[in-house]
């Protein structure tokens, strides 16, 4: 029995949404494939990061589920530090070397000064080049690969915030 043309459309077309569907579900790495709901819930353990961010990423939200991450990164850090400024000026002020509302050591050896310096500058360059762009342009599109990545990320942070112990700030001198 000869396949018909509308046969023939038609299975392409189921194809076609059966393809969509793995590429939105799974995740090919190094042969093996990746169920990304199980992907998900293995690498992100922070439970307010799961609770803004998993809906979204199973959905195929990724953009959104990194933009609402880092919108949480930053909120936690301004919450626990009691702070009201934002974004880059926010985590380079909280984490400072000099001055810090939020230690993530004791900042007593070269090696804890260098690594709350660093964490600093990570934090700070997560507001400019990960959350502003996804928060300030209205067609940034993320694949489900780099949202993984990011809030892996976010996940990672998140838990150094919650980790770390307030200081008491010194008055700054006025010049």
């Amino acid at each position: 029995m000869p396949i018909s043309g509308e046969f023939f459309k038609e299975f392409l077309r189921r194809a076609s949404a059966i393809q969509k569907e793995c590429e939105t579900f799974c995740h090919k790495k190094g042969g093996a494939t990746w169920r990304l709901p199980e992907l998900y819930d293995s690498l992100i353990t922070e439970s307010e990061l799961i609770a803004v961010t998993r809906r979204l990423f199973l959905d195929g939200h990724y953009t959104q589920a990194i933009e609402e991450a880092y919108k949480l990164l930053n909120n936690s850090v301004k919450y626990r530090a009691n702070v009201s400024n934002d974004g880059s000026s926010l985590m380079k002020s909280v984490f400072s070397i000099n001055n810090p509302c939020l230690r993530i050591n004791g900042l007593k050896t070269q090696t804890q000064r260098d690594q709350q310096l660093g964490y600093m500058e990570i934090m700070s360059g997560c507001m400019i080049g990960i959350r502003n762009p996804r928060a300030h342009e209205h067609n940034f599109r993320d694949d489900p690969s780099t949202a993984l990545e990011l809030l892996t990320l976010a996940n990672h942070l998140l838990r150094v915030v919650r980790r770390s112990s307030k200081s008491r700030r010194r008055k700054q001198r006025s010049p």
